[in-house]
């Protein structure tokens, strides 16, 4: 079996090496992980074997890690995860210790202990108990990352054998996830050059879990589609001594928000495999007046966070824009019981929809050319992007009245599924897991989809090109800066084997060792050998 050290070792490595994303740190990330490849006798033989490659259409200089093993034959796996992680700022006192974590478990365990809620007893029961290792980064995916090197380098001492190994590290998952998308686009040529042919690929990102670990304890086989739309609210603005004269922005996006924050019901029409993705969580909401007066706010910009196992980008904007309209009709309801209450007028009438792709075409060529602009100001995250390109189009549209405008903001995470054709690999993997279980005792899930955003969206991807319409034309700057292409993107399967831990972009982010350093490296070695043998 794979040391459990071994796995323990390279982590802390990976860990003590701070690698926040769009920091230096993440820009050198590349070639420490690249020295320590190059002292396996491997790959101090195959010196070839091993690129670094600048990161394609990004402003910052970083750059993925691709890194063969050769055996016998075309069939390849690729083990694949990212390199950088959140910021470490939340660890607060002890953020000078984030990134050590032999001296931040102590540290961490004081700190915890005799706190008052749920979550910190918890993080200082884990701790105390000796199964879990703390660290920004840790969890989130260090440990899959020192898993991953470890099958490899286990994979490199085996002179006998079959298939190729091809390790993909890659930067920004926690961002825009510019190492993988450049890395999609790049591998086509570098496997043609090795000739070789993949037919799986294994990320080896983190589960977590707040129970017994049960649920993280996991073969996922593939990842949840992230959305990220957006609805731009424009009232009418009155004095605030004749409030019944107009429509505030801001009620209009509270409506919206209180209809869909975590809202269960909004997800997916059907479970998948007896499983739903987690709610709708709003990641902005905000008046957009940015100065002080008494006249109420005339525009408003929500966006919230949804995550898919089975609709697509025309289905979730169908879902937006009834929720929208009934936040517009709920807002007018009752300003116009208020204003009754108040013995006052209301006339204004209730407003439209209208999605941003038909705005832009009202606002003609003009507004489309300085939307593209924004694409480029790297002043700007992609919320900001899609305000400010819905004020612009709004401007040159001139429209008038109470108005909702969707559309989606970048990052599109297609989902990624295993396919009928894949029913072999499936197999394979109910055999590997059930074999893992007799052999340690932990029970191994097959679940359908990973939660967590992953890259894996990136290499494994089914993109319906109808669906995809209604994302390239509501989405501002998508030719410019976001383009994926519609394609049942190859035949290639993606599923997600990785260690469980808790808390992860927390201080407390911790990785369970006993599981995550001692199994999963053995159910990845069998997965592994099973689909090159």
């Amino acid at each position: 079996m794979i040391s459990s050290q071994r796995v323990r070792e390279i982590t802390l490595d990976l860990v003590r090496f701070p690698s926040i994303t769009e920091t230096d740190g993440e820009s050198h990330f590349a070639e420490h992980i690249a020295a320590l490849l190059r002292e396996w006798p491997y790959f101090q033989r195959h010196a070839e074997h091993i690129r670094i490659v600048r990161t394609r259409d990004d402003f910052r200089e970083r750059s993925n890690v691709y890194a063969l093993v050769r055996g016998r034959g075309a069939r390849t796996v690729l083990l694949t995860g990212h390199y950088d992680v959140v910021s470490a700022a939340n660890y607060g006192v002890l953020e000078p210790l984030a990134f050590d974590p032999l001296h931040l478990l102590p540290a961490l365990i004081e700190a915890t202990a005799g706190a008052n809620d749920a979550a910190s007893r918890q993080a200082h029961t884990d701790l105390s108990s000796g199964d879990f290792l703390p660290g920004r980064g840790a969890l989130d995916m260090k440990a899959g990352l020192a898993i991953g090197m470890a099958v490899l380098e286990e994979f490199a001492a085996d002179l006998e054998r079959e298939g190729n190994l091809l390790f993909v590290c890659t930067p920004d998952e926690e961002n825009y996830s510019h190492g993988m998308r450049s890395a999609a686009r790049d591998m086509p040529a570098l496997l043609r050059e090795f000739g070789l042919e993949p037919t799986l690929a294994v990320n080896l990102d983190a589960a977590v879990n707040s129970g017994d670990g049960a649920d993280g304890r996991a073969i996922f086989m593939g990842s949840v589609s992230k959305l990220l739309p957006f609805v731009h609210f424009v009232g009418r603005p009155a004095h605030v001594g004749a409030p019944f004269d107009g429509v505030n922005a801001a009620l209009l996006a509270a409506e919206f928000v209180r209809e869909v924050e975590s809202n269960p019901a909004w997800g997916d029409a059907a479970p998948t495999q007896g499983e739903v993705p987690p709610p709708p969580v709003f990641l902005r909401a905000v008046d957009l007046k940015h100065h002080y007066d008494v006249t109420m706010p005339e525009q408003a910009f929500t966006a919230l966070n949804v995550l898919t196992y089975s609709d697509g980008p025309d289905e979730v904007l169908a879902r937006v824009r009834r929720a929208a309209e009934c936040a517009l009709q709920s807002a007018h309801a009752l300003l116009r019981v208020r204003a009754q209450a108040a013995g006052a007028p209301f006339g204004v009438d209730a407003g439209e929809v209208i999605e941003f792709g038909e705005l832009l075409w009202r606002a003609g060529p003009a507004a489309e050319q300085e939307i593209a602009a924004l694409a480029d100001d790297r002043t700007f995250d992609v919320l900001r992007i899609a305000e400010r390109a819905v004020q612009i189009a709004l401007r040159y549209a001139r429209v008038s009245g109470l108005v909702a405008v969707t559309g989606f903001a970048p990052v599109y995470y297609p989902l990624a599924a295993l396919q009928p054709e894949h029913e072999a690999l499936r197999a394979r993997l109910v055999a590997c897991a059930d074999s893992i279980e007799a052999d340690t005792g932990y029970a191994i899930a097959l679940r359908p989809f990973f939660t967590g955003i992953s890259d894996m969206s990136f290499l494994g991807a089914t993109i319906d090109a109808d669906a995809l319409a209604a994302l390239r034309v509501n989405m501002p700057a998508w030719r410019v800066r976001w383009p994926i292409g519609a394609a049942a993107a190859s035949a290639l399967a993606v599923i997600n084997i990785g260690p469980w831990g808790r808390d992860y972009h927390q201080r407390t982010e911790r990785v369970h060792e006993p599981y995550s350093f001692g199994v999963v490296p053995e159910l990845l070695w069998r997965v592994v050998r099973a689909e090159l043998e």
